[in-house]
């Protein structure tokens, strides 16, 4: 029996001397890396292969093949941990320590079954409260994430301090059929202020698809009321079915989509909303669209999508008709400036009841994210505690429309419309989301009457809590 030991022991080595240098050689990227750095990473890629050669020598030193292990998550490689790991307790069936480890690594590798094995056996072991306490938050994690629909539920309320409250005109003179009008003051802009209330319930799918697809479901509904002008508050009630599907795994072959797409999905969806202004209703739309997307490189990515929509402005057949268009968009991460960026080119066509409703529109749209830097609110004199984990975005677009054809009252009608919008938000606490945020918009047109122009100041706080 001695014997048998021993011989079974140098096996064990050999095999795993063997599996050590065939990590190595075929390194592993499971994850992204725990640390941003590349000179740390360097860094800790040379002390890991210094180990390793230790290694060779002493394949049953536990400190090295733990510091081993902790190296290789720290640079993203998770099966080569494990593979240590598992060698561990081959030499020590006893460490509860390593079992836990074993446990989040598989959680993290998305292999539940096992993961909650090597959990669950930690218990036998006595281990302290707060290791225990470890284990019951991973075993909860297991069992929601093995969950195949997941619920979420958004409430907001909002405040708007409108220039334009009544969408009036800015002019004091306007030009119909030829003539001057006088702008009647009742027609003019006047300020007004408005307060909202919004619910949205996401519904998410696990469809425990061999490529990881899913299918989204949202139902959302706003209600936003003025102070002044009444005949202006507006409800809306939207719904929304997506689905994703996968086009390659994402651990394997990542180029093989056109030799330059990684991770590549085509999202299917349905949506559809109905707008009541002043409790009557006076827009229903249904929409189809087809998105592919995927990842151009690590700082980029892109979407194209395709769509139909067919719009009834209830009550005025004219202006109701069928929609069709296209949106590309790219994402992109400036690591220069810490901020993503995205850019939006759109192209509509609207064919209506009649020729002057007929439209083909363009959308030119950039934006941009980024986390505030706690100086620039100390410059200002805020308090160190509201001076953290901001975050600041802004948003400019640019919109073309061009109709088809005139009417005998007004001649050809383009619309140029320009949107800036500014926003900062931050967490007050675990459930509470504030966003401050600026909106200016400007209508110019060749038609007098659809020159406007609104500025907008608001505050929402939103409760982010309600999930299962």
């Amino acid at each position: 029996k001695f014997f048998d030991d021993f011989m079974l022991k140098i096996f064990v080595n050999i095999f795993f001397v063997m599996s050590l240098l065939c990590s190595n050689l075929v390194h592993s990227q499971n994850v992204n890396p725990s640390v941003n750095d590349p000179v740390e990473l360097e860094r800790i890629e040379t002390e890991r292969e210094q180990i390793f050669a230790t290694l060779i020598d002493d394949p049953t030193n536990m400190d090295n093949l733990f510091q081993y292990a902790n190296l290789s998550i720290l640079i993203g490689d998770l099966e080569a941990a494990v593979g240590v790991f598992e060698q561990m307790l081959i030499y020590d069936d006893s460490l509860p320590r390593i079992r836990l480890e074993l446990g989040v690594l598989y959680y993290r590798l998305g292999a539940f079954t096992t993961a909650k094995v090597y959990l669950e056996s930690v218990k036998r072991y006595n281990p302290p409260e707060e290791v225990l306490n470890n284990v019951d938050d991973f075993l909860n994690a297991i069992t929601e994430a093995e969950e195949p629909f997941k619920f979420s539920h958004v409430v907001s309320t909002s405040v708007t301090n409108s220039s334009n409250g009544n969408s009036g005109l800015s002019a004091d003179i306007i030009n119909i059929a030829g003539y001057p009008f006088l702008v009647s003051p009742e027609t003019k802009q006047q300020p007004d202020l408005s307060a909202g209330l919004s619910y949205v319930m996401s519904v998410s799918h696990d469809l425990n698809h061999p490529r990881g697809d899913s299918a989204r479901y949202i139902l959302s509904l706003s209600d936003t009321r003025q102070k002044r002008f009444d005949k202006f508050n507006l409800r809306t009630m939207v719904l929304s079915a997506s689905r994703q599907f996968n086009l390659t795994p994402d651990t394997e072959n990542p180029t093989s989509f056109l030799y330059a797409i990684t991770s590549p999905s085509i999202v299917t969806s349905f949506d559809a909303f109905k707008v009541y202004l002043a409790g009557e209703g006076l827009l229903t739309s249904k929409k189809v669209s087809a998105t592919l997307g995927g990842v151009l490189n690590e700082k980029s990515s892109f979407g194209f999508e395709v769509f139909t929509d067919q719009r009834d402005f209830l009550g005025n057949d004219t202006k109701s008709g069928d929609m069709k268009g296209l949106m590309f968009t790219n994402n992109r991460f400036f690591d220069r400036y810490e901020l993503n960026g995205s850019l939006k080119y759109g192209f509509e066509r609207f064919n209506a009841g009649i020729d002057s409703e007929n439209y083909n529109q363009r959308l030119l749209q950039f934006s941009v994210n980024k986390p505030m830097y706690a100086s620039i609110l100390q410059l200002v004199g805020v308090d160190e505690e509201w001076r953290q984990d901001w975050s600041v975005s802004a948003s400019l677009s640019h919109r073309k429309k061009n109709h088809d054809s005139g009417t005998e009252i007004f001649g050809l009608r383009e619309d140029r419309v320009y949107s800036l919008q500014l926003s900062a938000s931050k967490q007050l606490q675990e459930c509470w989301v504030t966003n401050f945020n600026y909106r200016y918009n400007k209508a110019t047109s060749t038609v007098d009457l659809f020159n406007i122009k609104n500025k907008q100041i608001g505050v929402d706080y939103t409760y982010i809590c309600f999930n299962n």
